[in-house]
């Protein structure tokens, strides 16, 4: 699981994407019908769905709303200046390049091989298409899902309820891996065609799954939770996925590329003062001194107008800014599996170790992800002491700095920290804690979205999700 691609590999499979072949024309396929190719390149299509996941894992806005991320110059984005958001590049994207896997696998198993054995390509994409569902449906809520896909057979799908996309996910995850044979499989720039991680990754959006109902759905989450667990339980402190960015241009860490030109964002207050209040060793991981000082100085949330300069307060570090290949883009870490863990055992899922053990485990994985020593990690997670949820809730938000959209659904599970809008804020009412459909929803599918309101309510950033119930 934790076996990252070789970044030499990983730019000559996304570069075959590009590449024009320049070889002498042959005209000896004149006869070939052009629309029934023999070869149907299904690994390109798995790469290019992949390639997608970096505008889940890098997202600027979802750290604005979990209020470690502060704004110095466009100050607009952390007050909410966007309240409606287009799920449509998802279907046209990935969804769409996932879904031809599928059909064609079905339609033509013996002209695919060229990405691998047929099962194990259908299991890829329908994991893959579970992890772009379960990121959009915990966004907006509800989402067309069972009519999606459909083309002109369907231009105004059904918007699905968020529990039935879930139990849906929940069969279609068993489902993938049940697929899964001895075959190889092409295109992979996650996992290099092993199957045993795709297994893993199945797993992990089942335990994932199973949180966020915990408190709508406990039997059901609770058992899920447990199936997943029998697949996660031999994973080690090292057992973390980050997106395989390379340091060329073309395929860097879009959080370098934020600081080429301009320099936008900035720790914010509340993150800083936390850890230096509690001597986190990872502070100078996560952030700068500022240079007029030497200490760390975070930015106040949400402000209108800072007014301050930026060597006044501390940056991101170096590592993140100029690099981006060991952070800013994690998938999955195995701090958010002992965190799950800990809660978990709080609900009496499980009698694997305790509550604190769990903390601690994930806390010293996470200071060594970061950078910390692995003596000084164990030391200070020994100093973590945990008597209620909320001590768990303020590790992972600690922990899943810059981890944009899962830091986000994390939150709105705990509600903790406590968070409050900016006085400044231009849209809605508290902390978002969804995103609103965009306007084309409405005038170009009005039934279903009129539906999809009805069921949900108001299509505003400050409707609950069905999970969503503190």
């Amino acid at each position: 699981m934790n076996k990252l691609i070789n970044k030499v590999g990983v730019l000559a499979i996304v570069l075959s994407l590009f590449v024009v072949s320049c070889e002498t024309v042959d005209f000896g396929d004149e006869n070939v019908n052009p629309n029934s190719p023999t070869t149907k390149k299904t690994d390109a299509l798995l790469t290019n769905a992949i390639t997608w996941m970096p505008n889940v894992v890098s997202s600027v806005t979802p750290n604005y709303y979990v209020q470690t991320v502060s704004d110095v110059t466009y100050t607009s984005y952390s007050r909410y200046d966007t309240e409606f958001w287009s799920y449509d590049g998802y279907y046209t994207g990935p969804l769409a390049d996932l879904n031809e896997i599928l059909m064609l696998n079905e339609k033509y198993p013996s002209e695919v091989l060229g990405g691998g054995s047929n099962g194990n390509q259908k299991a890829a994409a329908h994991i893959m298409m579970a992890y772009y569902y379960l990121h959009m449906t915990d966004r907006w809520g509800m989402i067309p899902y069972s009519e999606a896909l459909q083309g002109s057979e369907n231009t105004k799908p059904a918007h699905d309820s968020v529990q039935s996309i879930y139990n849906s996910l929940l069969s279609n995850l068993d489902a993938a891996v049940s697929m899964m044979d001895n075959g190889g499989l092409n295109g992979d720039i996650l996992f290099g065609g092993d199957m045993n991680s795709w297994r893993t990754m199945a797993a992990v959006l089942k335990m994932r799954m199973a949180m966020r109902m915990a408190d709508v759905d406990g039997g059901t989450a609770s058992s899920k939770f447990l199936e997943a667990h029998s697949v996660l339980q031999n994973l080690t402190s090292s057992s973390n996925w980050h997106y395989p960015y390379l340091t060329a241009d073309a395929f860097d860490n879009p959080w370098q590329d934020r600081f080429e030109t301009r320099y936008d964002f900035v720790p914010s207050k509340k993150f800083i003062a936390h850890l230096v209040d509690n001597s986190d060793p990872r502070l100078p991981f996560m952030a700068n001194p500022a240079a007029a000082s030497g200490t760390y100085v975070g930015l106040e949330y949400g402000l209108e107008n800072p007014g301050v300069l930026e060597t006044q307060i501390s940056a991101f570090d170096d590592a993140i800014i100029y690099d981006g290949t060991g952070q800013g883009g994690w998938i999955f870490t195995y701090a958010e599996f002992a965190f799950m863990m800990a809660e978990a055992y709080e609900r009496g899922w499980h009698n694997v170790g305790d509550t604190q053990t769990w903390v601690r485990l994930g806390v010293e994985s996470s200071c060594v992800r970061w950078g910390v020593s692995a003596s000084d990690a164990a030391a200070y997670a020994a100093t973590v002491n945990v008597s209620s949820m909320n001590d768990i809730a303020m590790e992972i938000w600690v922990d899943m700095f810059l981890q944009g959209y899962e830091a986000w659904t994390q939150w709105r599970r705990h509600d903790f920290p406590v968070l409050s809008p900016p006085v400044a804020a231009i849209t809605g009412t508290g902390v978002p804690v969804r995103n609103g459909y965009s306007q084309l929803v409405a005038s170009q599918n009005a039934a279903s979205y009129d539906a999809a309101v009805a069921a949900q309510g108001p299509n505003t950033q400050d409707t609950k999700l069905w999970w969503d119930t503190k």
